[in-house]
């Protein structure tokens, strides 16, 4: 039994549950010894490629026992999955954005082999494949040619188990019948311990393998030498055979009155190594080679691998110069990523924040002589554009059709009863207080227009009594609200709403493009099987995490320089503490963006999913992180939502920083740092589980 490569016993696997449960191994016996080459034979959705992903270890079998070159897939120290087995799969796999010589030695940088190996491997196998030129884009290749190079990446390490996925199909047949050479060469050596699964549709291309298993709906129907097959049916061809047996199973179903298939009768006794016979017996295995079987398939199974125990540097640096490779051939796409914060910024610099200008306001001096004139002479001209209307109703309507923002109205009176209301300041009624007062009306549907024309009218009536009282020789303060306002603690005597929401901005921005770069790392490798074809090799999802992460943030680095720059030196944001500490939060809000995107990858299958699940993320996390709006405005129950994401510390922490020269030594400075870290760590860790769970 040491001579074993594969043995599996009575495997069980299946897809969904409950009803919509899909069985695709059935009790499952299959034997495969080293130095011999395997045909896996049947037609498309019989259980093969399923049947090959659970011996690789990248499936897990519902029940029953699988060995693999002495152990179990995936127990510790077991290079299975890794560099004992070589892996083509049915879809191409390739890298498209690299050229075959950095297919092959990102492939060889995973199975730890030297540089000069690399290259002398690349020469035979570019020879013996009749690939095109190393330096060749694989995006460039034909179909035929892309499967060869993803062979050639099977065969690479001259892996002791060699499992081949339909490796013929598109290739022309005299290459097939090369391919088909070359691994009787490698089994076929002296002292040979490598074991070849092949698939194929081929099926008389089969009779060269040492061994066939012809398979259906999940169960091997026979499984013996091809010449020992064709002896005991008396048929020259494997296809009759097939098709023969397919026929015999077919008879152990039971129909319903409707024709559709019930769960097949259990065979009384097993098929493995032996076949049916046209009289529909079978050939047992001795009682002394099914107790060795036992003996071997009972060994203690050993710990897996743990989550994160010590990632590999070599498998990151694999990754990590992969991804590198992918930016130099997305320049243009990498030179938008870095400039499109920047853009932001810019934006949200010239656009937020300044002060309203030439709003059209209606006019409507009644009196034709005295200080109406001057009050209005005193209105700020960049803020308010006048229009001058003679009669109210019209400059009323221009209020309700849009063409103004409001109207200033001055009655006939209005020098008369001001002086009235200043000198005789006991005997003003009513009427006179109306008369010398100037009538507002306004369209109040825009908060901030509103606000700042209430403002500049009500600072050019302060400035316009201060002359009037000068004018009586009377103390100009006198005009003043009875609040003075003092010098402010933090901040100026003249808030700029661009200061209290820029420290936000520049966190979002960080932080959902971090996001945006992240969101797309593992879908499209999921999806084109390049990260099926990479955890096979023996690269854990954590490595591949990781090298991302530390890819991106070279990304990271250079657009949060950038946002930096335009908002503090160009714009002039305000900052008070140290440089450094805001620098690191950035960071860590962009670190912390990247883990999230890096969750929306791993747990969408689609690109369009994962894309909408980023962009579902900005508004909500923007709105209630108090970045656009103060925490105070927001319900209180709300609140608790509010202070679990993962920017509203940050966000505050930002501002006293910037502020209020704020430090490390402040509680909310270090406590937006404390739950940004959590955080960050936090996601890092569920996306590692994630991508575990579903690898």
């Amino acid at each position: 039994m040491s001579e074993v490569a594969v043995l599996t016993r009575h495997l069980y696997k299946s897809y969904g549950k409950g009803k919509t449960k899909l069985e695709v191994l059935k009790d499952l016996d299959m034997t495969v010894t080293r130095g011999t080459i395997y045909g896996l034979l049947g037609p498309s959705g019989c259980g093969k490629t399923t049947l090959l992903r659970c011996i690789v270890g990248r499936l897990q079998v519902d029940s029953g026992n699988i060995i693999v070159l002495g152990n179990r897939p995936g127990a510790r120290g077991h290079e299975v999955p890794g560099s004992l087995v070589g892996y083509m799969p049915q879809e191409i796999a390739l890298f498209n954005k690299m050229t075959i010589e950095e297919t092959l030695s990102y492939f060889g940088r995973i199975h730890r082999m030297s540089r000069s190996k690399r290259k002398s491997r690349m020469e035979f196998l570019l020879q013996f494949l009749t690939l095109p030129e190393a330096d060749r884009l694989v995006e460039n290749l034909s179909g035929g040619q892309k499967r060869r190079v993803s062979l050639a990446v099977a065969l690479l390490q001259e892996p002791e188990l060699l499992i081949l996925d339909e490796p013929t199909v598109g290739v022309d047949p005299i290459l097939r019948e090369r391919i088909w050479e070359h691994l009787l060469r490698i089994t076929r050596q002296l002292n040979s311990r490598t074991a070849i699964i092949i698939t194929t549709h081929y099926i008389e291309e089969a009779r060269q393998a040492d061994k066939v298993g012809l398979m259906r709906n999940g169960r091997l129907l026979a499984e013996d030498a091809p010449n020992n097959l064709m002896n005991l049916y008396k048929e020259d061809s494997l296809e009759t055979i097939f098709l023969k047996l397919c026929h015999a199973d077919q008879n152990t179903y039971n129909l319903d009155p409707k024709g559709e298939n019930q769960k097949p009768k259990k065979p009384t006794m097993k098929m493995v190594n032996s076949a049916h016979d046209p009289a529909g017996e079978t050939t047992p295995l001795l009682q002394q080679d099914w107790e060795d079987i036992d003996a071997f398939v009972q060994t203690p199974q050993q710990k897996c691998h743990c989550l994160f125990g010590l990632p590999s540097p070599r498998n990151i640096f694999a990754q990590f110069l992969k991804n590198i490779t992918f930016m130099k051939r997305n320049i243009g796409f990498l030179l938008f990523q870095f400039i499109l914060p920047s853009i932001q910024i810019i934006l949200f610099c010239v656009c937020i924040g300044n002060a309203p200008y030439g709003l059209k306001m209606a006019i409507v001096n009644n009196e034709t002589q005295g200080l109406g004139q001057l009050f209005i002479r005193e209105l700020d001209n960049e803020t308010i554009d006048k229009v001058i209307y003679k009669d109210m109703n019209a400059a009323l309507d221009s209020v309700r059709h849009g063409e103004t923002w409001g109207v200033i109205g001055i009655g006939q009176n209005f020098t008369q009863d001001l002086f009235q209301r200043f000198t005789n300041i006991s005997g003003v009624d009513n009427q006179t207080l109306d008369g010398s007062s100037v009538q507002l009306y306004l369209d109040t549907t825009n908060q901030q227009i509103t606000l700042q024309l209430q403002e500049t009218i009500t600072s050019s009536f302060q400035a316009f009594s201060e002359i009037l009282l000068k004018t009586f020789n009377l103390n100009p303060n006198l005009g003043q609200l009875p609040i003075k306002v003092n010098d402010p603690i933090y901040g100026s005597k003249d808030p700029n709403f661009r200061n209290f929401i820029a420290p936000g901005i520049i966190l979002s921005i960080t932080f959902f493009m971090a996001t945006g770069l992240t969101t797309l790392s593992f879908v499209i490798e999921k999806k084109e099987g390049l990260l099926d074809r990479s955890l096979t090799a023996g690269v854990s999802a954590f490595e591949i995490l990781l090298a991302h992460v530390f890819t991106q943030l070279f990304v990271l680095i250079v657009q949060v320089t950038l946002v930096m720059v335009f908002a503090l030196a160009v714009f002039e944001v305000p900052y008070k503490g140290p440089l450094i500490w805001v620098i690191l939060l950035v960071l860590g809000q962009g670190f912390c963006g990247m883990t999230l995107g890096v969750i929306f990858s791993a747990v969408c299958e689609e690109e369009s999913s994962a894309i909408q699940l980023a962009l579902g993320s900005v508004y909500p996390m923007l709105i209630l992180s108090g970045i656009i709006w103060p925490l105070e405005a927001i319900p209180e129950w709300l609140r608790y939502v509010s202070i679990c994401l993962p920017q509203t510390y940050a966000a505050e922490a930002m501002r006293c920083v910037l502020s209020r020269g704020w430090t490390l030594l402040d509680m909310p400075v270090w406590r937006g740092y404390l739950v940004n870290t959590a955080w960050s760590f936090g996601l890092l860790a569920l996306a590692g589980i994630i991508l575990k769970i579903k690898s």
